[in-house]
């Protein structure tokens, strides 16, 4: 198991409790990401059996996860955030939902929302035909996966599980994306390479999300806006001239939400940068895996629906 961090203190330590006893025979990593004063090589200092890479500076999350990939000893790689807590199971359910032989060399787990814990935060990753990612299954209730869902294109990094070979043959993730939108890169990297994502709907937990950057922060925007103008022109989405207007569409509505509630305009300088940034080095997907992604109308409103939980009920 992975777990980058850039805080420590108590979030880092009620995670490590809440896998204390299902990691006992399973290597954990910990990255400690440049936290002030090692505070997050501190808070492990309780944990034998925790394992801690302390880096310097904050090299971002990509690369973060990438070092202790190859550090790792395990043929699963399990990330969770540090702003999540896992249900009993959690690890052993993740694993248990891959199967290299079948190509299924990634799983998603479920987050519960930390302040509506009845809704679903993310099951994985939803993509639709600009390559806009959002949570899968974000604002569902819980009760919905009894009914059995899709399976998602790719997991979120907030609770992922990856076949350790697959995920270092693709070349782990893009360490050019210091946060946000790596999950989404290499899960199409790896569709397209013939591999597919599980649903391990049973490997549950607790996110509360964007608890490290604050949702709707000038530095979150930059980082969600660079990530996305950085896969728009890898994946070479704005050739096609109907995607390019459909992208830019869906691009003006999420800037201009945040510019509205948020009081800043991070979200377009931060693709500006991010589009400079890459460079087209992978083929659209010939095979769209959009099964799951709802139209643009209906994902915005999605997308609007979370900011205005997160703005009205305060972290628990």
């Amino acid at each position: 198991m992975i777990v980058p961090s850039v805080a420590g203190g108590p979030r880092l330590r009620r995670l490590l409790d809440s896998l204390a006893d299902q990691t006992a025979d399973h290597q954990v990593i910990v990255v400690d990401n440049g936290s002030a004063g090692a505070a997050v090589s501190r808070a492990c200092e309780g944990y034998p059996s925790v394992e801690t890479v302390r880096l310097e500076a904050n090299a971002g999350f990509s690369r973060a996860v990438n070092l202790a990939a190859e550090r790792a000893a395990e043929e699963t790689l399990v990330l969770v955030n540090d702003d999540c807590i896992c249900d009993p199971d959690f690890v052993s359910e993740i694993a248990a939902a891959l199967d290299p032989a079948g190509d299924v060399v990634m799983a998603a787990g479920v987050m519960r929302d930390g302040r509506d814990p009845w809704l679903i935060e993310t099951a994985g990753i939803e993509l639709d035909r600009t390559l806009l990612g959002f949570d899968y299954l974000n604002g569902v209730p819980v009760s919905r996966l009894d009914q059995g869902v899709p399976d998602p294109v790719a997991p979120s990094g907030a609770a992922a599980g990856f076949h350790r070979a697959s995920f270092i043959r693709m070349g782990g993730f893009d360490e050019h994306l210091f946060a946000y939108w790596e999950d989404v890169d290499l899960g199409l990297r790896l569709w397209s390479a013939g591999a597919r994502c599980a649903l391990a709907s049973r490997a549950r937990g607790t996110h509360e999300h964007s608890a490290t950057l604050g949702s709707g922060s000038a530095r979150k925007n930059y980082l969600m806006g660079f990530g996305r103008g950085y896969v728009l022109r890898k994946w070479g989405v704005l050739t096609n001239p109907r995607r390019a207007v459909a992208a830019l569409a869906r691009d003006v509505a999420v800037c201009a939400g945040q510019a509205m509630l948020d009081r800043n305009v991070e979200g377009v300088r931060g693709r500006v940068r991010g589009y400079v940034a890459a460079r087209h080095t992978e083929r659209y997907p010939v095979e769209l895996p959009t099964a799951a992604a709802d139209g643009a109308l209906d994902s915005l409103r999605r997308r609007a629906s979370r900011r205005a939980r997160l703005r009205r009920s305060p972290s628990r």
